[in-house]
C-alpha cells in the first residue's frame, strides 16, 4: 500500500500537482511499515515547490536523521535553508552532502547558489548598514 501512494505522489509531483503529492506522500508516510527517508524526501521537495520552506525543512531533517549518509537528503535540507534565507546552513547542508558524494552535480549547484545568495545578502547587509 505504502509504494502504491508513493506511486501516486510520484506521478503528481512530476505533473506539477503539489499539493496532491505531498498527500500521497503523507498517506505514504503513514502506510510505511518502518520510516523511510525516500518518503519524507520526496515530500520535502513537494513542500518546497510550493514555497513551504519551513514543512520542507522539517521533512528533509526527517530524512537526514533517518539516513545521514544518504546525500539526496543532504541537498534537500539545503534547499529548504536556502528557501528560508539561512544561508549558512544551507552552504553547510549542501557541504555535507558533498563529503558524501563528492561528484554530485546537484549538491554542487545548490552549494553554488547558497554561496551566491550568501554573498549577495552579506553586500546588501553592509549597503544597508552604510559599510563597504
Amino acid at each position: 500500500m505504502s509504494e502504491e501512494a508513493k506511486a501516486k505522489g510520484n506521478s503528481a509531483f512530476s505533473s506539477g500537482d503539489y499539493a496532491l503529492a505531498i498527500r500521497h506522500f503523507t498517506d505514504a508516510i503513514s502506510l510505511s511499515p518502518t520510516p523511510n527517508h525516500v518518503l519524507y524526501s520526496n515530500r520535502s521537495a513537494a513542500h518546497a515547490s510550493l514555497g513551504d520552506f519551513s514543512s520542507a525543512l522539517s521533512d528533509a531533517q526527517k530524512t537526514v536523521d533517518l539516513n545521514p549518509s544518504w546525500p539526496k537528503g543532504y541537498s534537500r535540507l539545503g534547499a529548504a535553508h536556502l528557501g528560508l534565507k539561512d544561508y549558512s546552513a544551507a552552504v553547510s547542508a549542501y557541504k555535507k552532502g558533498l563529503e558524501l558524494d563528492p561528484s554530485n552535480e546537484a549538491l554542487k549547484s545548490g552549494l553554488a547558489d547558497a554561496e551566491a545568495a550568501a554573498s549577495t545578502a552579506s553586500r546588501s547587509r553592509a549597503r544597508g548598514t552604510g559599510e563597504v
